[in-house]
Parts: structure tokens; sequence; C-alpha cells
């Protein structure tokens, strides 16, 4: 092997060793996208326990509206523990004790954080012009005593989501956030 191609070698073997500037700003771009992705998902996730409580309750709002319709002789109402925790859909006339399932047999309650509240950890329940901590619903599926709407408010250290519920209709609403 004579000297130019030893050089030739040399010369091969060293530019084979870095990164070319255009590979350099592809990675770069690359992550840069991944991480407008990533990021917003993980300062969502704070919100989207809240969001989750909001719609179990709404949920269990209108089941029990459902079922203080298909029962009218009983007083069909949605309990909401005093630590703002969880609640349960009981008969307004034995609050204590949540109905059960007519499927599973299971008590029809909650605790956020639990079961399955267990992705709404550490939210919270205000309720506001909620007489005794419980929203009793009539045969036609409003609630029993008439007044302003009633306000739940489902919260964490960062977010909160309200939903509205009407007396006179029973209609359940997202209150806008902004």
């Amino acid at each position: 092997m004579n000297r130019m191609e030893k050089m030739e070698i040399s010369l091969l073997r060293t530019r084979r060793r870095g990164f070319s500037l255009i590979e350099l700003v592809l990675v770069i771009g690359i992550l840069m996208i991944m991480a407008m992705f990533v990021i917003p998902m993980i300062q969502d996730g704070r919100s989207s326990g809240v969001k989750a409580a909001a719609g179990i309750l709404q949920s269990d709002l209108e089941r029990a509206q459902v079922m203080a319709m298909a029962h009218p002789d009983r007083r069909i109402g949605l309990q909401f523990d005093a630590d703002g925790g969880g609640w349960k859909i009981v008969d307004a006339d034995a609050p204590s004790t949540a109905l059960l399932d007519e499927f599973s047999g299971a008590p029809i309650s909650i605790r956020l954080g639990q079961g399955r509240g267990q992705v709404a950890e550490g939210v919270e329940v205000l309720t506001s012009g909620v007489a005794g901590n419980m929203l009793v619903f009539g045969a036609l599926g409003g609630l029993e005593m008439p007044g302003d709407p009633r306000l739940l408010t489902l919260r964490n250290e960062a977010n909160e989501r309200t939903l509205r519920i009407s007396p006179a209709t029973g209609w359940i609403t997202l209150v806008d956030p902004e």
C-alpha cells in the first residue's frame, strides 16, 4: 500500500467519527416535535382527574334522576359525603344506606381516588345551594326543592369544573370554565 492510499483510508476514518450538521439538526427537530406532544400531556394530567370526576358525577346524577322517574313512589336522592370526597345514591327517607345496583347488587356509591373513582384522586366536591348535602329528585326528574340552580364544583389543587342543575327540569350542564 502506498502513501496516497494510506492517506485516503485515514481521511475516510476521520470523516466517519462525527455527525454532520444535517444529522444534528434532524435529531434536534425530531426531539422538539416529540416534546410538543409530551409536555401538554404531562401538564394536562392534573386536570384530567377533575374532568373524570365531573363526568362520573354527571352520570350518577342522571342515574338518580332515571331511578326517581322509574320509581315515583320513592324519594331518590344523591347524598354527598360531608368531607366532599364522594357520594352515593340513596332513598331520601333512609339516606344512611346507598341503594343497590339492580344488576351487580353492589351499593351505588363512590369515593374519589378509590374504585371507579380512582382516576380522580385528590378531587373534592363543593356543594352550593344543596341543603343537607343531598339532592332529591322528583318523579318528573326535577329537584324536589325549587329555587336557584344548584352548583356542584369539583376541584383539585390546580383545576376546577362546575356542574349546574336546574331545579325545575333537572337539566345538568357543565359550566364553561372560561
